[in-house]
């Protein structure tokens, strides 16, 4: 009996771990490149869904994957439903993948209208 509480414990903690882990690689910073990257682009697509507001921005001719800051940082930036839609001009600031292959970035700011929305002030050198 006590092998078996003991197995399902060491189940539960090595799953934790393995979900933290890829939760940590998909949030965090090691996939993305540690210089700021700045596009300009259009706005094709806006999205507030879940695990984060993201942006699909078209900057000569390709499609980019801009993610925002986690929903509490966005709403925090100022960036909000309504904020910016499908035809507006975006200047994003971020840190882009270490895979070139893919045409995806995370903003530290983005700029729409003249207005600056940062999700990560604490990373933003005078750029």
């Amino acid at each position: 009996m006590a092998s078996i509480k003991l197995r399902h414990l060491l189940v539960g903690i090595s799953t934790t771990l393995l979900l933290s882990t890829t939760a940590t690689a998909h949030h965090g910073w090691a996939w993305a490149e540690g210089e700021h990257t700045k596009l300009v682009g259009t706005i094709q697509e806006v999205s507030f869904a879940p695990p984060h507001p993201s942006l699909v921005v078209k900057v000569k001719g390709d499609a980019w994957q801009v993610d925002l800051g986690n929903p509490n940082q966005t709403q925090r930036s100022g960036f909000a439903a309504g904020s910016a839609k499908a035809g507006d001009e975006i200047t994003v600031l971020g840190n882009r993948s270490l895979d070139k292959s893919k045409n995806h970035i995370k903003a530290v700011r983005i700029t729409i209208k003249g207005k600056n929305y940062d999700m990560y002030p604490e990373r933003i050198k005078d750029n």
